[in-house]
């Protein structure tokens, strides 16, 4: 079989040229969520909102109110991980988040004679560790939170921080719940800086 030489020559260079291209820009993306499904880009911010509060910040306030019920506008920085492991709905687009000064202890005492139940100095730890947490909670814009886990929708990491423009209450069993209509994810580099 005889090829054309000049048809030949010019569409591998094309091919090549273009894979090169592709291969370049696809190295020069801005660090965070790449991995956000189509759908997710509405939820995810273009710039860091003003005037973020920490988790602990947002909880005194609410607790300071006659009604800590009552949903009030936030902006709350967090870093993405929840208490012993548990930080991902995978079924909605929920996460737990802890307040940036939140360091969690994954070294529990395994001395025999040492019950962390019944220890008043490990439950006041724990009791400190879940006031610095946080479940949010992705609603679109009927209220509803998508069916579909949080790291696929935003391409979300655990130890990530994040601000979330949302509402915020204290929920039934004390939790602080916030349902964020935006979430701005730090870069990186931004992260070390915090």
């Amino acid at each position: 079989m005889v090829m054309n030489s000049r048809w030949y020559t010019p569409a591998w260079m094309l091919v090549g040229l273009l894979t090169a291209v592709l291969t370049l820009a696809s190295c020069n993306r801005p660090a965070g969520p790449e991995a956000a499904d189509g759908a997710g880009t509405a939820y995810l911010l273009p710039a860091e909102p003003p005037g973020a509060q920490s988790v602990l910040e947002t909880r005194a306030e609410l607790e300071s109110r006659e009604k800590p019920g009552e949903a009030i506008g936030v902006v709350l920085v967090a870093r993405i991980g929840g208490v012993e492991g548990l930080t991902w709905d995978p079924d909605r687009a929920a996460f737990v988040v802890r307040d940036l000064s939140s360091v969690e202890d994954h070294e529990p005492d395994e001395a025999p004679q040492h019950d962390a139940d019944n220890c008043p100095f490990c439950r006041a730890k724990k009791k400190k560790l879940l006031a610095s947490t946080a479940l949010v909670q992705v609603v679109d814009a009927e209220g509803n939170v998508p069916p579909v886990d949080a790291r696929k929708l935003l391409g979300l990491k655990e130890g990530r921080t994040i601000v979330v423009r949302g509402e915020a209450q204290i929920d039934g069993l004390g939790n602080l719940a916030v349902r964020a209509f935006g979430i701005y994810v730090r870069p990186e580099a931004a992260e070390t800086a915090s």
